[in-house]
């Protein structure tokens, strides 16, 4: 983690440097460079940020030991359902509604209620059929 803080702090304060050249460069007329190379400099600063609170709270991780395995950084991802096939009808759901809302509000609704459909159906998968509890 150490190495990630370093990263996100130094990018962050060469962001801000290069936001600043940028400004004098185009003497401040282009008012779209100067505040947006700021801004991700403060935003990768509050990343490096962030993870230099979490690495004091959280202590030594496996990261940053050289002698360390790599089943010491084993982490628990969740459950995931063997064979389902809601996931991809969720995908569908969410490219038919972005379709909807990038070609004609009319489709839109189609995608909403069959996301509604692929949520309640990935949500309740586990109480019926073959992988029931």
């Amino acid at each position: 983690m150490k190495a990630s803080i370093n990263v996100f702090i130094y990018c962050g304060l060469f962001f801000m440097a290069m936001g600043v050249v940028y400004g004098f460069v185009t003497h401040f007329n282009e008012l779209v460079g100067f505040p947006a190379l700021l801004l991700v400099g403060v935003m990768s600063i509050m990343i490096g940020v962030y993870l230099w609170l979490t690495d004091r709270r959280v202590g030594r991780q496996p990261q940053d030991n050289d002698v360390a395995e790599i089943s010491d950084a084993d982490a628990d991802y969740g459950f995931f359902s063997p064979w389902s096939w809601w996931p991809i009808v969720c995908a569908a759901a969410g490219a038919v509604s972005f379709y909807g809302i990038a070609m004609g509000w009319w489709i839109f609704p189609f995608g909403a209620v069959l996301g509604v459909v692929a949520l309640v159906g990935i949500s309740y998968e586990h109480d019926r059929g073959g992988f029931a509890h």
